[in-house]
């Protein structure tokens, strides 16, 4: 099969002098693997790596913080950790991995964040 995957895109800007949208519409991805991991993971202050399960080989994720306060980063990495993806309280966000063994870390305190990661 093909375009398995069905991704809608748009961003939009109104404050002050900027006034603009980029919206691409739909995307439809072809999904290669038959698998796929996700759940909600309590994220600490200390770099830690997300349960991948059966996933070996990542590709499309969403990520959704879901704390009212602190922000979390997802990564690479634990010592160091190298952040790729900053989301503040209650923002999300889909994007196409380009690791098999993404982190998370919390800046203050733990945050809950949701997270779906499709096999690639």
């Amino acid at each position: 099969m093909a375009r398995e995957i069905t991704v809608n895109l748009k961003i939009s800007t109104l404050k002050g002098d900027l006034n603009h949208t980029e919206n691409p519409g739909t995307l439809f991805v072809d999904l290669a693997g038959t698998t796929a991991v996700g759940g909600a993971a309590t994220v600490t202050t200390t770099a830690a790596a997300l349960a991948m399960g059966s996933v070996s080989s990542a590709g499309y994720a969403y990520f959704k913080n879901t704390g009212p306060t602190n922000f979390v980063e997802i990564g690479t990495g634990t010592s160091p950790f190298v952040p790729f993806l900053k989301l503040k309280a209650g923002e999300a966000a889909i994007c196409r991995l380009s690791t098999s063994a993404p982190t998370a870390r919390a800046n203050t305190a733990s945050v809950a964040l949701q997270y779906y990661i499709l096999a690639d």
